[in-house]
């Protein structure tokens, strides 16, 4: 089918008067990229005058792109059901759009979630994207040929994975290692979260085998539909108060390949007094370079310890090193295993295996006490307040 790209609206009668030649087309919905460079490498070799230059034409075409968007007056996110620019687009006849999330670095894209709800959507690299949409733009009128064997098979179960090894006197109290078990399809999910599944589950073959017997019961939750807003860890919660409410501590790891190089408190004022101590206990070159602030801030969202910190319970991200986690492997076509890193692998190990064996051996139970002045927000110049609880999505939005 041939391609068409967003002509300029003036208002929302425009954009429905441009529905109306969508029919049997290919539509591009996302913004061209002005230049494949990353920036890193535009620092490397460019001048200072072509910087900016670059960076303010990027800038520029950035919001007229969105300010065009604008005047279509409708949401490109559903919003409590409301409809989007791409159900608009589907319902005038297209026969799939094409979108391209560019990862800011050579060869990568980022891979969400689907735009549409019947007809296919494609995500195509930056590169190829930008030669289809100059064409189309430039009036030739490229038609693309496409193949899409995905196919939605209805609501299916979906399960956490959950494991433990059963404690001695302090039975009744648990130590929980985390890391989500889903992904995207882009790549094999292999620092997202692959690598924080994988240590989770050393540290816990290295436990059974060297503290068979802990004085708390140690679990470790290997959680489903983390990418969909902590739906599995947030349903676990919900479902087990008595854990919850018992819990001495949560490790949860899920930012990608490194040796671990911060950890916070959570905003638990006690948080100095029994990481502290435990982080003391583990060998200093596993711990070595290991930044903390305590106590910290709790997380409301972004990983799996937030739902437990939510609820009141002592949940701890172990942050990595970046490895350019953020543009080359998260949520990318080139999340892939040979991207690991073995020996910081190797150190996070010990690291969980080591904190998990302090805190189930700790005489104390770690206290509930949140702090009470918090810092300000740096994105809404407010107060930070202690995040609310979120219901977890247990039907896949089925209903949306």
């Amino acid at each position: 089918a041939e391609c068409v790209t967003f002509p300029e609206f003036n208002d929302e009668a425009d954009f429905k008067k441009w529905l109306n030649s969508v029919k049997g087309k290919i539509v591009l919905v996302s913004e061209p990229e002005l230049t494949g460079r990353p920036d890193y490498n535009w620092d490397e070799f460019g001048t200072k005058e072509s910087i900016e230059k670059m960076k303010a034409e990027r800038e520029a075409a950035g919001k007229k792109w969105n300010e065009n968007i604008e005047k279509t007056g409708m949401p490109t996110r559903s919003r409590d059901g409301a409809k989007t620019i791409y159900d608009a687009i589907e319902e005038a006849g297209a026969v799939a759009v094409i979108s391209s999330r560019w990862s800011q670095g050579f060869g990568v894209n980022k891979i969400f979630s689907t735009i549409t709800k019947k007809i296919p959507s494609f995500d195509v690299g930056m590169e190829d994207y930008g030669l289809i949409y100059r064409l189309t733009a430039n009036g030739d009128k490229p038609k693309l040929r496409l193949k899409a064997d995905a196919k939605f098979n209805g609501a299916v179960p979906n399960n956490n994975t959950v494991a433990e090894i059963k404690g001695g006197k302090m039975a009744k109290q648990y130590v929980m290692l985390s890391a989500h078990f889903d992904s995207w399809d882009g790549g094999s999910g292999a620092t997202d979260n692959g690598t924080g599944t994988l240590v989770m589950m050393e540290a816990m073959r290295i436990l059974k085998k060297v503290y068979p017997k802990p004085n708390r019961t140690l679990m470790v939750g290997h959680w489903s539909s983390e990418e969909q807003g902590l739906n599995g860890s947030g349903a676990f919660v919900e479902d087990h108060p008595e854990i919850v409410k018992n819990l001495q501590a949560l490790f949860n790891q899920d930012n990608g390949t490194g040796r671990v190089i911060n950890m916070s408190g959570s905003g638990f004022v006690h948080s100095s007094e029994f990481l502290g101590r435990w982080l003391q206990q583990v060998p200093s070159e596993v711990t070595d370079g290991i930044k903390t602030n305590f106590p910290g801030t709790p997380s409301g969202g972004g990983t799996d310890h937030a739902s437990f910190v939510i609820a009141g319970a002592p949940g701890f991200g172990l942050s990595s090193l970046n490895w350019s986690y953020w543009n080359y492997t998260w949520h990318t076509n080139r999340d892939t295993y040979d991207k690991l890193v073995w020996d910081d692998l190797v150190n996070n190990v010990i690291l969980v295996a080591s904190l998990a064996y302090l805190a189930s051996e700790d005489p104390q139970f770690f206290p509930r006490d949140r702090r009470e002045v918090m810092p300000v927000s740096r994105r809404t110049g407010e107060p930070m307040t202690w995040p609310e609880k979120r219901n977890p999505e247990r039907k896949g939005r089925l209903d949306d």
